[in-house]
């Protein structure tokens, strides 16, 4: 497979256009972000990793986990972020990321094309990339580190397509830094790639491989071995919940969700027309679709969550390379306006729940969270929670009791307002909270007795 180099002024001007279209669709998708934390549809994760990353170089944690983040996914790679959070003292320095880590698939996915094709088609094969339903659903879900993985592995993809060697290591290296599942899925392709290269004979290609096998089997093993167990040595690992299937759930469970889970499989291939199936590249995404399609629970075969992060790159890879060997365009033409038609019928932005117009009472929302003192221990909802990760005391729920509790009652459909009300109003019963203050549907309570020590 030959490296393509940009020699032509239309190669140049084709992946300059493919370089414009990355930053539109990263400020596009930022703006997204914006109107949805706003309109305080910002949810849980969005705090979370809020805390997280602001608390990098001072404890590494948030008060959702509750300990530090290793004890949950090896995740070096938010280290890199920390400094643009607490630079900007906001999360919305995440939603930025984000945006500008998945816009990043465009231009490999057109340098990947190019390779193989036209550079009008390798940039139509890129644009039918960037509306990619399942990717905008990563892109515009609440900041995780899930979403470096689909930029990362496609930039890898390139370099091993064009035996970039150098280029190949430190997207490798960047790629498992982003999770311990990341390990798992490096060493599907290391060993993929040890029987491609193996076949060729290419002795820099089987070294790479090798690399990574062991790279990945290093970080997996020492992270479970050593990390997760200093970080939290009383508890299993969380995740575990989601494969914890029991031989009842597959009567009742697994056979009620199989619609559900076909379905989600569907959305992933159909709007690409199917194309992905005619390469092998799409045995690498095998891995991901596993972790996805196997879960007891919903969340991660729920398009427009971060889990497809594990899957879209080799999808998206094995598209374009596919496409490229097809005679007619029909089929890229007909995948674009499949994306376009899933946005109307199964949007994975969910922009029903997820976006409108802020008003008055996220003014009133706003208002008096910023009238809170800070780093104050307080428990309230995840609309008000992702507007205080900043803010280490800050959590959902009254767990621990905490010295003020605020909820808003204006946004019904809140999850965490539901789950915490009751236990609220009996704490309240019991003489352990007291209304402190009601402004509209806002209702601040204070704990009763010396506050709790706060956490610095």
């Amino acid at each position: 497979m030959a490296v393509f180099t940009t020699k032509t002024k239309g190669d140049r001007l084709a992946l300059t256009l493919a370089w414009v279209a990355a930053a539109i669709h990263a400020a596009f998708f930022f703006a997204l972000g914006v109107v949805r934390w706003r309109a305080h549809r910002a949810l849980v994760d969005f705090g979370l990793f809020t805390q997280v990353v602001a608390s990098a170089f001072s404890g590494f944690s948030s008060t959702f986990e509750g300990v530090n983040h290793w004890a949950f996914h090896f995740s070096p790679i938010l280290f890199a972020c920390a400094p643009f959070v607490l630079l900007a003292h906001s999360g919305l320095a995440l939603t930025a990321i984000q945006s500008i880590a998945i816009a990043l698939v465009i231009p490999p996915a057109y340098l990947i094309a190019r390779r193989r094709t036209s550079a009008f088609r390798a940039l139509a094969l890129a644009g039918v990339a960037a509306i990619y339903p399942p990717l905008a659903g990563i892109d515009f879900t609440d900041f995780h580190e899930n979403g470096f993985a689909p930029a990362a592995t496609l930039w890898l993809l390139w370099a091993l397509d064009g035996r970039r060697w150098s280029y190949a290591y430190a997207f490798l290296a960047i790629t498992l830094a982003i999770k311990e599942d990341q390990a798992l899925v490096m060493g599907f392709l290391g060993l993929g790639a040890f029987f491609a290269f193996r076949r060729e004979n290419d002795r820099a290609g089987l070294r790479f491989a090798t690399i990574a096998l062991v790279a990945s089997l290093t970080i997996f093993v020492v992270y479970f071995a050593l990390i997760r167990p200093l970080a939290d040595p009383l508890h299993h690992w969380q995740p575990t919940r989601f494969y914890a299937w029991r031989p009842n759930d597959l009567a009742t469970i697994g056979l009620q969700t199989l619609p559900d889970r076909l379905g989600y499989l569907a959305l992933a291939l159909a709007p690409l027309c199917f194309i992905p199936l005619r390469s092998r590249i799409m045995l690498f995404a095998l891995p991901g679709f596993a972790e996805c399609l196997l879960s007891r629970e919903h969340a991660p075969y729920t398009m427009g969550q971060h889990y497809a992060a594990l899957w879209t790159p080799y999808v998206l890879a094995a598209f374009v390379v596919a496409a490229c060997r097809l005679r007619s365009a029909r089929l890229i033409g007909a995948s674009a306006a499949l994306c376009l038609v899933t946005y109307i019928v199964a949007n994975p932005l969910h922009p029903g729940y997820f976006l409108r117009v802020p008003d008055a009472r996220d003014a009133r929302l706003d208002a008096r969270l910023a009238r809170l003192p800070a780093q104050v221990r307080i428990g309230t909802q995840e609309e008000a929670y992702a507007h205080l990760g900043m803010d280490r005391n800050a959590q959902v729920g009254i767990a621990g009791e905490p010295d003020f509790v605020l909820l808003d009652r204006e946004y019904p459909d809140s999850v965490w307002l539901g789950w915490t009300d009751a236990p609220l109003r009996r704490a309240v019963a019991r003489g352990r909270y007291r209304l402190d203050e009601r402004q509209g549907g806002i209702e601040l309570y204070r704990k009763a007795g010396p506050a709790s020590p706060r956490r610095e």
